[in-house]
């Protein structure tokens, strides 16, 4: 009776984990990948992920949402539309569950690459959570405050002091609300980029990036990613 007890659960643990193997809810080994085209002088990009395409003719300041790929080493491609030869190429190894944010930036003739990786987990109750970006080449360092009206600037401090360019503050929890992003010349006052009415709900989450006007330089331009 041991044995054909001792049988009976091997052959239970077996079924259990045929079940497990052929479960389709089961962990996928995928992450995934957005791009935001900010090469300011350059109208529209194609963009690959290793060879497949993630969007063709993408426009300027213009994403086109997550991406889902194969962790593991991933090439991503940027090129100005129509064109075969790459502006710019980042490597990234993809780790399961991850989310990338990648920006092509600066110019033609001198472009750039940043990738950051994403947080999205939601934020507690009545909170959210906004990430500011340097992608502005021409800005170079900045601070950032992320006000509920512009007028409180003058005697706020900043919430990130000297922003690089290609860099990104990390995730600011603030109350869910209406906000104002203010980008200014690194140890001033001055702003250089102010974004107003940015409206979060509670939970949600939103990049705010400073980008370069069309054709570059300033006065800069921001783009605001909606990232759940």
């Amino acid at each position: 009776m041991r044995s054909l007890h001792r049988i009976l659960l091997a052959l239970s643990a077996v079924t259990l984990l045929t079940a497990c193997d052929d479960d389709p809810s089961g962990p996928s080994n995928d992450g995934r990948v957005r791009v935001v085209h900010a090469i300011s002088n350059v109208a529209a990009t194609d963009v690959l992920l290793n060879t497949t395409n993630y969007k063709t003719n993408l426009a300027y300041k213009a994403n086109d949402g997550y991406r889902t790929i194969a962790t593991g080493a991933t090439t991503i491609r940027i090129r100005k539309a129509g064109v075969a030869t790459d502006l710019t190429t980042l490597n990234q190894n993809i780790v399961n569950a991850a989310e990338y944010t990648v920006f092509a930036i600066g110019t033609e003739a001198a472009p750039q690459s940043m990738i950051l990786t994403d947080n999205n987990s939601t934020p507690a109750a009545g909170k959210v959570k906004l990430r500011a970006v340097n992608a502005a080449v021409a800005a170079g360092a900045v601070d950032v405050y992320v006000l509920a009206n512009a007028n409180e600037l003058a005697n706020a401090t900043p919430d990130k002091a000297n922003l690089e360019v290609k860099a990104a503050t990390d995730y600011m929890i603030k109350n869910a609300g209406t906000y104002v992003v203010i980008f200014t010349t690194t140890g001033t006052k001055t702003a250089v980029l102010s974004v107003g009415n940015v409206q979060i709900a509670s939970g949600k989450i939103r990049t705010i990036a400073a980008v370069e006007k069309v054709g570059g330089g300033t006065p800069l331009e921001s783009v605001v990613l909606v990232d759940k």
